[in-house]
Order: structure tokens, then sequence, then C-alpha cells
């Protein structure tokens, strides 16, 4: 990915934010197992997560594609738990009338209502939508539209903080790893689903590059067989992840959060050196995005009037945006929900656990001082039962609370929420749940300002006569500027007539006519 703006003279341009809104795209397909896997007696659960392949920023229009990864976990007629991946491709745009080929877009896609259905034994279909988040930075200057006889000219300006944002990513990483489950754990038959996030806590950059380190949690399930009976059990690893990323001019005084996006997993199962099948080898693919903010100031005409004319002017609110904190953190989230109420009451064990958390608000205290974050964690659970195998979703909400020093009121906000561990038990009444999620956010304080858009110069009505001297008694909060643009009169020649030091006004004004 290509770097934002590159060489571009924040002087006099900043970067606005001309769309920000959600793309819906429906997503409906059907699949044939391969000829390798048994018929499907009962799906047990679907996981789609969808990634975008392309992109393309043109004149009024932002067209995208990409795939949707599914993985139907079902059982077959033997009551086995059994694993299956397809794969179905979306494409979508938007059309924005102010966009042109400079301007990038960030989209993120998100899947919704996914309804996975058996037609037959060996057909199925899924249904989902496709939430994909377009936000889109273009560039834009303030200079005012001056026309008339405008001649010399009084400005009012003002210098407004703003934002330089590089946006960057990188694909077709991998990395390797063996996984070894312990002598506490049964050997390995065979792996039924091996899911795999990553999150970044930590980015810095430097010449150019950044440096990005965090994890990636892996769960592996899969089934043993101990006689005549198969049994299956959950492998949890955290895996440490540090991925250099090009980002043209980026240096130590940005600010840059990833997010990371696993592409493929292999998985291999070996013995270890006492012959036992415990080793699961990984090679995993995947792709970072970044976003660096950092600081610039550009200055803004707010009025303007030119000596011995008069003008009309026409002002409009402008929202700027500049960087205002970068948060990474962990926290957690519990829950406690009643047998009865989740319909569990045959349930007899937790076999996987899994969360995919989403914000719904971020929130300055009245007081302040704190940030609070809240949402759910959507939470979908695999239970082994008297009846065989059951499934059930739920929500976790979760809050947390951020130091909020130097953030202001009016905000936006991006970031990168994941759960990194899951955990779930049962007693005779309740179903505990444990989360452990890292999250990175970035505030982005926003400010309206006031800024001169037109302004139209003519001469003055001629007076046929006029008095020796004139003379002009200011109120009380009146300004030196408001005074000269009334007469079209520079504050020069204000300050010099009237001997004013420090801006301060006396009770009686003299203004001279310009010729």
């Amino acid at each position: 990915m290509n770097g934002y703006f590159n060489g571009v003279d924040y002087d006099d341009k900043a970067l606005m934010k001309v769309y920000d809104s959600v793309k819906h795209t429906d997503v409906t397909e059907e699949f044939i197992l391969p000829d390798y896997l048994p018929d499907v007696k009962r799906i047990i659960k679907v996981d789609a997560r969808p990634k975008l392949d392309g992109k393309y920023v043109s004149s009024g229009k932002i067209d995208y594609e990409g795939d949707v990864v599914c993985h139907i976990l079902f059982c077959d007629e033997g009551n086995h738990l059994k694993n299956v991946t397809f794969t179905a491709s979306f494409s979508d745009g938007v059309e924005i009338a102010c966009i042109e080929d400079e301007c990038v877009a960030n989209l993120i896609p998100e899947p919704e209502s996914v309804i996975c259905k058996m037609l037959n034994p060996r057909r199925v279909s899924i249904r989902l939508r496709v939430d994909t988040s377009v936000t889109v930075w273009c560039k834009r200057g303030f200079q005012p539209e001056l026309t008339g006889d405008i001649g010399e000219v009084e400005r009012a300006e003002r210098n407004v903080d703003v934002m330089k944002l590089i946006c960057s990513g990188e694909s077709g990483l991998s990395v390797s790893a063996d996984l070894e489950a312990d002598g506490a754990l049964p050997q390995i038959s065979e792996v039924i689903s091996c899911d795999v996030d990553m999150s970044f806590y930590e980015c810095k950059g430097a010449d150019g590059k950044v440096l990005c380190r965090g994890e990636m949690p892996i769960t592996v399930f899969y089934s043993s067989n101990d006689g005549e009976n198969e049994a299956y059990t959950v492998l949890f690893r955290k895996l440490p992840v540090a991925q250099v990323v090009l980002a043209d001019d980026v240096d130590e005084s940005y600010s840059c959060m990833a997010r990371g996006a696993v592409d493929d997993v292999k998985v291999n199962v070996s013995e270890n050196g006492f012959g036992e099948r415990r080793i699961i080898e990984l090679d995993i693919t995947y792709r970072v995005y970044l976003n660096c903010v950092g600081s610039s100031k550009i200055t803004v005409t707010k009025d303007m009037y030119a000596i011995g004319k008069t003008v009309k002017t026409e002002t409009e609110k402008e929202t700027f945006y500049r960087f205002s904190k970068l948060y990474s953190t962990s926290f957690g989230a519990n829950l406690a929900l009643t047998r009865q109420e989740l319909n569990l009451n045959n349930a007899e064990s937790i076999l996987s656990l899994k969360a995919i958390p989403k914000i719904s608000s971020v929130q300055l205290s009245s007081d302040k001082s704190r940030v609070t974050v809240s949402g759910n964690a959507r939470t979908s659970a695999i239970f082994k039962g008297e009846d065989g195998l059951m499934t059930h979703e739920y929500d976790v909400p979760f809050k947390v609370d951020l130091e909020a020093s130097g953030v202001g009121e009016n905000f936006i906000y991006n970031y990168d929420i994941v759960c990194m561990g899951a955990k779930g038990r049962f007693d005779s009444e309740n179903l505990y749940t444990e989360l452990d999620m890292q999250l990175g956010l970035m505030l982005l304080e926003t400010e309206e300002v006031e800024v001169l858009k037109k302004a139209d110069f003519k001469e003055p009505e001629e007076i046929t006569e006029q008095p020796q001297m004139r003379f002009y008694y200011p109120t009380e909060n009146e300004t030196l500027w408001e005074i000269g643009k009334q007469f079209g009169v520079s504050i020069e020649e204000l300050e010099g007539k009237n001997d004013i030091i420090n801006g301060k006004l006396p009770s009686v004004l003299f203004i001279p006519y310009t010729k």
C-alpha cells in the first residue's frame, strides 16, 4: 500500500474527512462437500471472516472486492465432528461525488447475520451480510475565492492544528510455529479446527518503517481416540509476533496503530521424540494494516476587507481533525449466566469457546478524567451433553475506563479489539465466562472553525461632502479589526492616528478618511 499524500505542503492544505459510512453487501453461496469428507448430519456452527483483496479509488467512486472465508463445523452420521472451509467472493462500490484519485479510503469489512443451512447431506448454503466501514480522507486547501476590485486588503487569520496521516500495510507475510500438547493432554488423532487471531500492542515508527509487536492467540480444537470413544480437546497458545512494515515518511513523531488479519492457516500433525502425535505444525499467512498520525499546522482566513472598499463575505464552519491520544491496553470481561437461562440443563462440559468483541461507544466522563469504552463480545460455545453436541451464542458485555488527560470533548475514534483468550466453566447452576481482551484505540480530536469562503469587493458610493473629522465611540468588547472593517480603514492607520498601544482602545476613536 502506498503512503498517504507524501510531499503535500501542509502549510496550506489539511486532511478532511469527506465520507464516513457503512456499506451493506449481501452474500449468498451454495457449496458441495469434497469427496473426502462424510455426509453432514447436523451443522454445529459457522465462522465467517471477510477480507478485502482489491480497492480501486477513481473520480467519484470507490470499488472494492474480496472474499469471505467460511469455516463450517458439523457432525457426521457417526456423531464425529468435522470441519470444512469454503470461500465466497463479494464486490461492491460507493459513489462519492467529491472524491478524486489522490484521496485515500480506509475500508474495514465485518460479517453480520451469518446463516448456514444444510440443503442435503452433501450440499450447504451460506447467507451473510458484509458490513464494510468506509472512511475517506482528502486533502483540501482553504484559500477564499476573491472577486471584484480588491486592492489593499486586511486579513484576520488563524493557525489551526491539523493531522498528517500515512496509511500503509503489507500482505503475504508468514510465520511458522510448532505447538506441542503436553503430557497432561491426550494425543492428537485429528485437528478439527485451528483458529488464529492477532493483535498488536506496540508500534514504533522511525526512518520510514514501523516496528509492530504483538501476539497471535491460537486455539486448536482436536479429537483423540481412547479405545472406542472419541474425545475432544482444546490446545491454546499465544505466539509472539514482530513485524517491520514500510511506511514512507513516518518518523518518531508519528503515533501508529496496527491491525492484523490472518489469511490462511495450514496445519499438520507430527510425532514428538517419543513417537507420540503431540506436535502441531502451523504455517500462518497474514497481513498488517497501519494508520500513522502526525501533527501539522495550517493558516486559514477568518475574515477580510479592503482599504476604502465595501466587501460582502461568506463564511462556513469547517471541521478539522488532529491527533489526540493513543491507547494500548489489555483487560478482562466476566459473565455468569444460569443454565436455565441458556437452556443448557443437559450440558455436561464445555468443548470450545470463542468470542468476537465489538465496541458500541467511547465516551468522555463529565469531569473529563476518564474515557469509557463499552461494548459486547459475541460469544459462541460448543457443549457436550447427554444428547450429543450442542451450541449456544450469547453476549458478554464489557467496559473499560482509560485515563483521559489531554482529551478534548469532541473526538472520533478508530479501534482494534481482539479476544486473546476465552475460558468457560460450569457448576450445578451457572455457566461462567472469562474473556481476556487486547484493545488499541486512537482518538482524533475535532474542532469547528469559521473559515472565509468568498469575498466580493466593490468601490464605495461617492460622498459629495465629507466632514473634516469623524469620530467613533467603541463599545466595551469591540475590536480594532471590527472597527477597521466597518470604515474600510487599515488597522495600522487606526493605531497610528489614535496612539493605540497593546490594542487598548480609547473611549473615542478618530477615524481617518481613505484616499
